[in-house]
């Protein structure tokens, strides 16, 4: 009953898509070839007792080459424990690190990086005796290379947020605490104790400790909570989900665990206090699907993808933080995506990816439009200033669509809509009051010109927009008592034989059944494939700057293309709103 209810709610959602048209070193390198070069900048991003995050910076400066390994050696007994975007061995004090499958062809004057952990004890100098294929870096490039090297070369301090890529997660992940001194974020520091913006545990689930357990290194090299199941190990629930595990992703050995938070981090490093947006925990929400298959001639409107030719054939992990419990959404359309999608086109041709992070702007800050009952979009309402005050708006999509009195009132008076599932149109009903969001962003710049175009979509939230009531916050699930037409899941709730308060896990309306398609994708770049932006995604450039975040965009697509992502349940035992 509630999947049939739900193929009708998304054939009304394709009606809607219808309407949417610490220091660094630089060392540099001489080939024994006339055209070899390179420069090679070290630097340590964060350090705390006993350990440090390294960056590693690569700018080829000779003829192209296929790949690279780069040595050098500690002299203070430091020791590499772990690396992301390269493979690093360590035999006494000489590292080596080799090139990663995709990052190891470099053209002239192209940059690629790579990151690790490690560790030291007394002290931490920086090596100097850096070799890039076996030539010492000892000074500039010999002879003059085929074509001028065309990338600005890295800053020899390192920025507010420095360029490395993400490191490997948390090897103890949900078994252990972070290590004693490792830097945290505030993201983290939410749930490191019992805090209703991080969590709250009811009596019977899951201690704040264990709960910490999950927890991953972001970019920064912070510490970060990540995605973990509803229910530990040790049979406790958390009472919350975070939807799919990254872990089954073709991409996950490329990105590893999403650090929930880490874009409002990077605002806190370097925007005003009034500019900070910091999200509740229980609200991110990862995606996770694996070859999905683009038709030509696909727009999303409709509900079932069209027949036709398959064009290309992407993997995706995302995620976005949506929650749909609290008043939150109804000024601020910020919201964080961690944005992880490689598309390879059917005929053998080009691989586009891109893996962004920013907060995204959903609609007009400050309000939202009303959801389907009883009208797609209808008129802006303006509720109040946002948080943050100067959060920028987004006019090219329909934005945050969430339900309000005038879908009440719609059920009253028996109004009806078309659903393309039934041969005559059906009324409104209480399990009707549902959540689309989206969204239309651009970057462009520096060679680079991205777009995303994404839906969210919630069947089942908890709580819709009401004047009348405090925090303008309605529970749907108290409109199943009055005489309104209540539907599928105003049915579930009367069977529990009494009044459900708005978070009992025996209430359907808790945001668990949802819909993420990742929608119109183009990737067209002739620059490097690292670029920097800010927390919004804007102001790209080739070189990171104060409070940047590192992004990676490669390929350049023909045309757009609609990708679909997934519909999913989370509605596990003992989930129950705020979800």
């Amino acid at each position: 009953m509630r999947f049939h209810r739900y193929r009708s709610r998304l054939c009304s959602a394709a009606t809607v898509a219808a309407l949417v048209a610490a220091g660094g070193a630089v060392v540099t390198a001489t080939a024994a070839q006339a055209a070899a070069g390179c420069t090679v900048t070290y630097s340590v991003a964060s350090q705390w007792s006993g350990g440090f995050t390294g960056a590693v910076s690569v700018t080829n400066l000779g003829d192209p080459i296929s790949s690279w390994t780069v040595t050098w050696s500690y002299a203070a007994g430091q020791r590499v424990s772990q690396a992301w975007n390269a493979t690093v061995t360590q035999s006494g004090s000489q590292i080596t690190a080799r090139n990663a499958g995709y990052n190891g062809s470099l053209g002239t004057g192209a940059s690629t990086s790579f990151g690790f952990n490690g560790t030291w004890t007394g002290s931490n100098p920086e090596p100097t005796d850096f070799a890039v294929n076996g030539t010492a870096c000892t000074g500039t490039p010999g002879g003059n290379p085929t074509t001028p090297p065309t990338n600005t070369p890295p800053p020899t301090t390192p920025p507010t947020t420095p360029p490395t890529g993400n490191p490997p997660g948390n090897p103890t992940w949900g078994t252990a605490l972070p290590p004693a001194g490792a830097p945290t974020s505030r993201a983290y520091d939410l749930i490191a104790t019992a805090n209703e913006k991080g969590y709250l545990p009811r009596s019977g689930e899951c201690s704040v400790e264990i709960h910490a357990r999950y927890w991953t290194y972001g970019p920064d090299g912070k510490v970060y909570p990540t995605w973990h199941p509803n229910r530990d190990a040790s049979g406790c629930n958390f009472g919350h989900e975070h939807g799919d595990d990254p872990r089954p992703s073709d991409l996950f050995g490329t990105v590893n665990w999403p650090a929930f938070g880490y874009t409002s981090e990077v605002m806190m490093s370097s925007m005003p206090e009034s500019s900070h947006r910091h999200e509740d925990h229980v609200g991110h929400k990862v995606l996770t699907v694996n070859n999905v298959n683009v038709i030509q001639g696909d727009n999303g409107t409709s509900f079932f993808p069209p027949q036709g030719t398959t064009i290309a054939v992407c993997d995706v992990l995302l995620k976005f933080h949506q929650g749909t419990h609290s008043p939150d959404a109804f000024t601020n359309n910020i919201h964080e995506l961690l944005f992880n999608q490689r598309c390879a086109a059917s005929n053998g041709g080009q691989v586009t990816e891109a893996r962004f992070s920013a907060l995204i702007p959903l609609g007009r800050a400050g309000g939202f439009s009303p959801s389907e009952c009883p009208g797609f979009g209808g008129q802006f309402i303006n509720v109040a200033p946002p948080v943050p005050a100067d959060s920028p708006s987004e006019t090219r999509s329909l934005g945050r669509l969430i339900t309000e009195p005038g879908c009440v009132q719609a059920i009253r008076e028996g109004r009806t809509h078309n659903d393309p599932l039934y041969p005559n149109p059906v009324p409104f009903t209480v399990s009707d009051m549902d959540d689309f969001w989206f969204s239309d962003f651009q970057i462009t710049g520096s060679g680079l010109n991205f777009r995303l175009a994404p839906l969210f979509y919630v069947v089942n939230p908890s709580r819709y927009y009401d004047p009348t009531q405090p925090n303008r916050l309605g529970r749907i699930v108290d409109l199943c008592y009055t005489n309104l037409a209540g539907g599928d899941y105003c049915n579930q709730a009367r069977q529990a034989g009494q009044n459900l308060a708005w978070d009992d896990p025996r209430s359907p309306f808790k945001g668990t059944l949802r819909e993420f398609r990742p929608g119109t994708f183009s990737v067209q770049n002739s620059g490097s494939t690292t670029v920097y932006t800010d927390v919004y995604g804007r102001n790209a450039s080739a070189t990171p700057f104060a409070g940047s975040i590192q992004q990676y965009f490669s390929g350049n697509q023909s045309g757009q293309m609609y990708v679909r992502g997934a519909t999913r349940d989370y509605s596990a035992n003992g989930v129950h709103a705020p979800n």
